[in-house]
């Protein structure tokens, strides 16, 4: 084993950073490793790992998705409503919220294949179809939740194996699915090399229109999963589920290693970047500190990780 290369590497890093920051804590805060506490971190660094892999897989592509958030709370809220007012089976409900997800997913990849692609062809047409999903989840709702969600729902995201919740282990086994999909499959191969150079892909008969469409209605599909995982917590379908991803999504993945230009990602780098997140947001809640802080401090993580990244490009 290559120790010095470990200690080079990204994963190695952002490990010590975590180390530390438990450590801050813990002095702060005695109790801040409990039970209870752990439990409440798993949870939350559950859905924000799923939130980095989606915008992973289309920072992959060379694209990036600022819709996450919005498609989340589309799916969470169609599976909330149905179990309220159709007395849909559980397993039915997470069938829809999933096929909702796919759905946002077919309407931003067709959107942004007709827009150009890549780059900032995605990113505003993301932006675009976000202020579209938005406006339908208010005016399904009228602004308001849905709060009778079934015990059986919610018992999926809090019941536990072990010590660990099942939400963690719904979140591990999708993030090896997408680690299998990069390394050992076509499909997977083929969005990276995209993400690396569209033109050069394309003129080895990589379809830039296949591409564009597994990469979204991917990303869009476990976007879904968290915004159903987050009702799953909480035990009401609130509209502003995902109001607070966009930066979470790019942190996450950026943090962990993956490349900002595409072509390169870190899979399992997305859960150490999102437990960094998490860390900061449960910190500055046993701290005291106004929530409006979280929002300032992952903006400056995401410069400052931009601007290794960056550095790093240049080295190599």
């Amino acid at each position: 084993m290559d120790f010095k290369k470990i200690r080079k590497s990204n994963g190695f890093s952002v490990s010590l950073i975590i180390i530390c920051m438990i450590a801050v804590m813990c002095i702060i805060k005695r109790n801040y490793l409990s039970a209870d506490n752990i439990s409440a971190l798993l949870k939350v660094l559950a859905v924000t790992s799923l939130v980095g892999s989606s915008q992973m897989i289309s920072i992959a592509s060379g694209g990036m998705n600022v819709s996450i958030g919005s498609t989340g709370a589309m799916s969470a809220i169609f599976c909330g409503l149905l179990m309220q007012n159709a007395g849909l089976p559980v397993p039915a409900a997470i069938f829809i919220g999933l096929l909702t997800g796919a759905g946002c997913g077919v309407i931003n990849g067709l959107l942004i294949y007709r827009n150009g692609g890549v780059g900032v062809a995605s990113f505003l047409t993301t932006l675009a179809t976000n202020s579209v999903f938005t406006g339908i989840i208010y005016m399904i709702t009228t602004g308001h939740g849905v709060s009778k969600i079934p015990a059986s729902f919610v018992a999926i995201g809090n019941t536990k194996l072990g010590a660990i919740p099942t939400s963690m282990i719904v979140m591990l086994v999708i993030l090896i699915l997408i680690y299998l999909l990069f390394r050992y499959t076509g499909w997977g191969k083929q969005i990276l090399a995209f993400g690396a150079n569209p033109k050069s892909a394309e003129l080895y008969g990589i379809s830039r229109f296949r591409t564009i469409m597994r990469v979204n209605i991917l990303a869009s599909v476990i976007a879904a999963v968290a915004g159903m995982m987050v009702v799953m917590r909480v035990g009401t379908a609130q509209p502003d589920i995902g109001s607070d991803w966009m930066l979470q999504s790019f942190a996450a993945p950026l943090i962990g290693g993956t490349r900002q230009a595409g072509g390169k990602v870190n899979v399992f780098g997305v859960i150490l970047g999102a437990f960094v997140l998490t860390i900061i947001q449960n910190a500055l809640v046993h701290l005291g500190v106004d929530v409006y802080w979280t929002e300032l401090i992952n903006g400056v993580v995401i410069i400052v990780i931009m601007a290794l990244d960056r550095l790093r490009s240049m080295k190599k």
